[in-house]
């Protein structure tokens, strides 16, 4: 995300929370609408993260012309539905047509919660009583499109994407805001979702910090992100001193919001720890076994 990403949206949201836009003729929303986006109502099964009315949910795809820009790719039929029926974890979904996994469009699964920061390697003190909007699931696909040699399939997709994850992430980022939580965080099951989430996410354990910086400086400037991403599915990256393959795993990623979660990943801890790892670290790609993994195996989801 750019800075001058984050000023548009930051604009767009100061303009939202304002009582007179939410009062617009086009939404006439009651006195508990507007104490429930305002946060004078919490924890109740009718709003979405226990903040967003759902007809602030209709002002915001509304604002951004969400639908628009969905039925400019070739979208129809649209509709979407809020499922708060988990007290817990709620879920947003944009769909073409029938409501079911294939014409699924945009899918969000959002809950507040704690970390789970067992094994990290670091003093992780500024994080542990920090609650996070957790990113349980994102899936941005067109079922209408098909993968071609200029947008082939990555690992885990069933349908091309629709290139607005920064705007999504952003969306989320001043949503977490709103809702006075300490930062973003998910994790990524996929390198290339990683890769993509660290434009402005970094990873709670400064190791799998290393890993990804080593990956975008190394192999991002000889190879495309989908032969990483298929190197990595495959687990042809390797340690280009011992020879063993680089271990990738699923971890916590974050955007931080509060300053201690900053200082978290500001402290000399943190940075000692990611120098350790980093300073030691010179991986590459396998082609020949890539190539080969991939004439027997293909572009598996």
């Amino acid at each position: 995300m750019t800075d001058r990403l984050r000023k548009k949206y930051d604009l767009i949201f100061k303009r939202m929370a304002s009582l007179e836009f939410q009062n617009s003729k086009d939404f006439n929303l009651t006195e508990d609408d507007i104490l429930g986006e305002l946060g004078g109502i919490r924890h109740q099964t009718n709003l979405f993260l226990g903040y967003y009315h759902p007809k602030t949910i209709d002002l915001y795809l509304r604002k951004f012309k969400v639908f628009d820009y969905l039925m400019s790719l070739g979208l129809k039929d649209l509709d979407y539905i809020l499922d708060l029926s988990d007290s817990y974890e709620h879920k947003f979904c944009i769909y073409s047509g029938k409501y079911e996994d294939s014409r699924k469009v945009i899918e969000v699964v959002l809950r507040k919660k704690s970390l789970d920061l067992e094994g990290i390697p670091t003093n992780t003190k500024g994080l542990k009583d920090a609650e996070f909007l957790y990113i349980e699931w994102l899936l941005l696909q067109n079922p209408e499109k098909s993968f071609t040699l200029q947008r082939p399939r990555l690992p885990g997709q069933l349908y091309p994407g629709l290139q607005i994850g920064n705007h999504i992430l952003e969306i989320l980022y001043h949503m977490a805001e709103r809702i006075r939580t300490s930062g973003l965080a998910n994790t990524p099951h996929y390198l290339h979702t990683a890769i993509l989430f660290s434009k402005e996410f970094r990873f709670i354990d400064p190791a799998m910090e290393a890993i990804n910086q080593a990956i975008k400086e190394y192999l991002l400037k000889h190879y495309s992100l989908w032969a990483i991403a298929w190197a990595g599915y495959y687990g042809c990256i390797y340690h280009c001193k011992s020879g063993k393959p680089l271990e990738w795993k699923p971890s916590l990623m974050v955007l931080p919001i509060s300053d201690d979660v900053k200082k978290y990943f500001n402290s000399k801890d943190y940075k000692d720890a990611y120098r350790h790892y980093r300073n030691n670290l010179r991986i590459e790609i396998n082609q020949e076994e890539l190539i080969k993994k991939f004439k027997e195996l293909g572009d598996v989801t």
